[in-house]
């Protein structure tokens, strides 16, 4: 085979493509020739569709979480979806800047409002109007623009060689910080507080679980994920169990119980609870043994198995529409970080308690208001 010649500017490689490299195959496209790839990728890795393109992606390196490698997942398989019914096109490397462009729109005009009810199946969500809610926000497509970029950049590696050029890189991420909506008021705590009594003991105490441990809901509740390759829904999170909480007594001579929890990256850390918050789960227990779940789940489909996450975000919902007050489990995560900073707690304490390894991610966390600046002390 005749080597091809080394391109030294853009025109060359322009040239390079459309004359020798790029050849079109009987389906009318140019992707098929494999000497443009075994030129420039000597060493990529042989993949021979999309698919397998994208499960590879989601279990390298950049991905750090398993909530980060779901999200992903299902942005890139209805970006591949959505190109095949509204292109007819099979393949990403067909894809151009503009299709991407194209979905971005999608999603901002026309991409409908879904979510899975407890009978499993997807409904639209409605708008105070009572009609389908249509069109996503800007942080919800720069999710999608975060998964696209990855994607992409992963593709064109040297080791994967998939896409000769990274046209993802020219989308833009706009993000609005709305971390500052997430704190809660003591006010609004207390009256969700109330309202998850009024629920069910079981609402209540996860609520208190919640909001004074900082927990993820992905910590609490059993995580689980369906493999793309095999079919099966694997384990990722198994849930919270009796084994993961052991009593000491404190300083002051009260009980508490000490939280062993594994974070994202499969983080091992361990809280303490205060006094109060351990009373209430402990009145809970009732004998149950320490390889039985502290919440099990209601489904007959998964009984004896703790609630998973999903559920846990439903009755926090329901919490939240009792009080008529917008709010998710992660809220709390905010609110405790919040609400820890202004009773004085160290950054350090804080960082600790929720996992991160930065305080930069901290900082993004505690959101204080009321803040007097500096020209008060200049009066004293």
């Amino acid at each position: 085979m005749e080597l091809l010649p080394i391109p030294h500017s853009s025109s060359d490689i322009v040239h390079c493509v459309n004359a020798e490299i790029i050849e079109t195959d009987s389906s009318g496209y140019g992707i098929n020739s494999e000497t443009f790839k075994n030129y420039y990728f000597p060493n990529r890795q042989r993949i021979n569709s999309a698919r397998e393109l994208i499960d590879m992606w989601l279990e390298s390196q950049r991905i750090k979480s398993e909530q980060t490698e779901r999200v992903y997942r299902q942005v890139a398989y209805e970006l591949l979806r959505w190109l095949e019914e509204r292109y007819n096109l099979p393949d990403l490397r067909l894809c151009t800047l503009a299709h991407l462009q194209f979905f971005l729109a999608y999603l901002k005009d026309e991409k409908p409002h879904l979510y899975k009810g407890k009978d499993g199946e997807y409904k639209s969500k409605l708008d105070k109007n009572g009609n389908p809610k249509i069109g996503l926000g800007k942080n919800a497509i720069a999710k999608y623009v975060c998964a696209i970029r990855s994607l992409w950049k992963f593709g064109c590696k040297q080791a994967i060689g998939y896409f000769p050029i990274n046209i993802a890189e020219e989308l833009g991420v706009s993000w609005d910080d709305k971390t500052a909506e997430r704190v809660l008021s003591e006010r609004k705590v207390y009256k969700l507080d109330d309202a998850a009594k009024e629920l069910s003991r079981r609402h209540w105490v996860l609520f208190i679980l919640l909001y004074y441990s900082g927990c993820r809901v992905g910590e609490i509740g059993r995580v689980t994920s369906k493999n793309s390759k095999t079919g099966k829904t694997e384990v990722l999170n198994p849930g919270l169990y009796w084994r993961q909480l052991r009593e000491q007594t404190n300083d002051e001579g009260d009980m508490e119980l000490v939280l062993t929890i594994t974070g994202k990256r499969n983080k091992t850390r361990t809280i303490v609870l205060d006094a109060e918050t351990s009373e209430v789960l402990l009145a809970i227990r009732s004998g149950a043994r320490d390889d039985e779940p502290v919440f099990p789940s209601c489904s007959h489909r998964d009984k004896g198995q703790p609630l998973t996450d999903r559920g846990i975000r439903l009755m926090m919902q329901e919490i939240g529409d009792k009080a008529d007050i917008k709010f998710s489990p992660h809220y709390l995560r905010h609110t405790h970080a919040t609400h820890a900073k202004k009773k004085g707690a160290s950054d350090f304490d804080i960082m600790a308690q929720l996992g991160h390894t930065s305080s930069t991610m901290t900082s993004r966390y505690v959101k204080l208001s009321g803040k007097q600046g500096t020209s008060h002390v200049l009066r004293k």
